[in-house]
């Protein structure tokens, strides 16, 4: 059996299967669900998730039509924080470096706005750090109304309780 650099998880699991019947000399045989519980069992549960669910625009500026609209801009960060995670705070701060990124391009609002934040245990795992990603997104617009200044949907931001320390930071717009 030749192994694949880019198998799928369920190669991957039928390949282990292979490999230790021949070390142990024993037929092993595992059932459908018995891989799906191989594949999910370390991936996503240790993950916190929130989102802002489908884009929304504020509603100080729902009802107002925009001078001008631009394009749909994305910010992509990833921080390592140590004894807790405040969300909310690490969304906001994402939206910040969205928008001077949509000022920098002649735009004084932003709307259609969507995020997404995924909590994770730092791979080393090193005690009470947390690997944190959060995706932001919206459309870039000038308007005569001000902007609101904070995500859409914060109250669904879910951290883990105690005090944050910001390790590392890196940013990526796209």
């Amino acid at each position: 059996m030749h192994l694949k650099l880019l198998a799928s998880p369920l190669d991957m699991v039928n390949c282990c299967t292979f490999i230790f019947s021949r070390l142990f000399g024993k037929r092993i045989e595992h059932t459908r669900q018995d891989i799906e519980i191989i594949i999910t069992q370390g991936s996503d549960r240790d993950n916190i998730k929130s989102c802002s669910g489908p884009a929304r625009t504020h509603d100080t500026l729902v009802k107002t039509t925009p001078m001008r609209v631009g394009p749909r801009v994305a910010h992509t960060e990833q921080f390592l924080c140590k004894g807790g995670v405040d969300a909310r705070r690490l969304v906001d701060v994402s939206r910040k470096g969205l928008y001077s990124v949509a000022k920098a391009m002649g735009g004084n609002v932003l709307l259609e706005e969507q995020w997404d934040c995924i909590i994770r245990h730092a791979k080393l795992q090193k005690r009470g750090e947390f690997k944190v990603v959060v995706h932001y997104s919206a459309t870039v617009a000038r308007s005569a109304w001000p902007d609101a200044q904070k995500p859409v949907q914060i109250e669904a931001a879910k951290g883990i309780k105690g005090l944050m320390t910001v390790l590392d930071r890196h940013a990526e717009i796209c």
